[in-house]
């Protein structure tokens, strides 16, 4: 009996000696409370750029955000850069026209996106920051530049020369559009031009003030003719006079301009009560070739006179007018 206490005691103390153990290596794995280190780069200014390379530093939720973050910081340099270098604006003289450089410049600078670049720092702060620091070879950066800004010239010019023998308002279109693009190559011009200083720049604004010229001349072509059966003076100069509103140019000779032709018929219904309907069928030509046209009915309570229904017509024709615009109107695409 004895023998039997004594191994139970000697069991327990085994136990309870295993339990103190296992508690003090608990105790000695516990984790360290000691707060990370920060790199010192990240509470430090980035690099300063230098003739072969550029620098751009940011915090931002994760690895890509902050990549992205310190590129358009870099790119906001530079518009900086050159905002400070042409003041808030400058005229450039070239041999076609002027171009106005203003504090828009800016601006578009920063829709420039950089493509080749290298992070050279990373770090994740904590669960919620990650900072980083990017570098990009100016070298590759400008002939990245310079060849994009090539492509889109020689695009521009191959459209420019696909326009002859095309109806005026393509033209006009096209060169309204082709203007918006070159107007685009400004910023790339400026960047290759603070960052190379053998580009040609004259050059190439040049080439944007042609395409301004270009567009200019197609604006002076866009003239209208508009004419129409006696039935339709009202129409005719309700369309005349909505043209002009907007800045368009309405002669009284055909020749070398877009003719509107207007065709009004009227007839009154007598279904229950009576009602003027005028049918405005509108045809649009460019010389010889129809390029558009629409045909409008419009119907009025009839009171017995007709003239009377025919004015309000015309009221209700310019109401369209303003309220659908040109294209809808006359059937035609013109970029307004």
């Amino acid at each position: 009996m004895q023998n039997r206490v004594t191994t139970l005691f000697s069991s327990l103390l085994f136990v309870a000696a295993t339990l103190l153990f296992i508690g003090c290596s608990g105790t000695s794995v516990a984790p360290s409370n000691k707060p990370k280190v920060i790199p010192a780069w990240v509470n430090a200014l980035p690099p300063s750029d230098n003739d072969d390379y550029m620098y751009g530093m940011a915090i931002d939720v994760d690895r890509k955000s902050a990549i992205y973050s310190a590129l358009n910081d870099m790119v906001a340099k530079l518009g900086t850069t050159i905002e400070s270098s042409y003041e808030s604006s400058q005229e450039v003289q070239g041999a076609y026209a002027k171009l106005t450089v203003n504090n828009k410049i800016k601006a578009d600078i920063s829709k420039v996106k950089i493509n080749n670049y290298r992070v050279i720092k990373s770090h994740r702060l904590n669960y919620r920051e990650f900072a980083v620091v990017v570098e990009v070879d100016k070298r590759k950066f400008v002939n990245g530049l310079k060849e994009s800004l090539e492509q889109e010239k020689e695009s521009i010019s191959q459209e420019q020369k696909a326009l002859v023998g095309r109806d005026i308002v393509t033209i006009y279109n096209t060169k309204k559009r082709l203007l918006k693009r070159a107007e685009s190559l400004l910023p790339v011009i400026f960047i290759i031009a603070e960052l190379d200083k053998k580009f040609n720049k004259k050059a190439n604004l040049d080439f944007v003030l042609r395409a301004k010229k270009e567009f200019l001349n197609a604006s002076k072509r866009l003239k209208f003719y508009v004419t129409g059966n006696r039935a339709s003076t009202r129409f005719v100069n309700k369309i005349k006079n909505y043209l002009a509103q907007k800045g368009f140019r309405v002669v009284d000779s055909k020749r070398g301009a877009l003719k509107i032709n207007v065709k009004t018929t009227s007839r009154i219904s007598r279904n229950g009560f009576a009602i003027a309907i005028f049918g405005i069928d509108i045809s649009v030509y460019d010389k010889e070739m129809r390029i558009g046209g629409k045909n409008i009915i419009i119907k009025e309570r009839y009171s017995g006179s007709l003239e009377s229904a025919y004015k309000n017509a015309s009221i209700d024709f310019e109401k369209e007018m303003k309220s659908k615009g040109i294209n809808e109107v006359m059937g035609i695409n013109l970029l307004l």
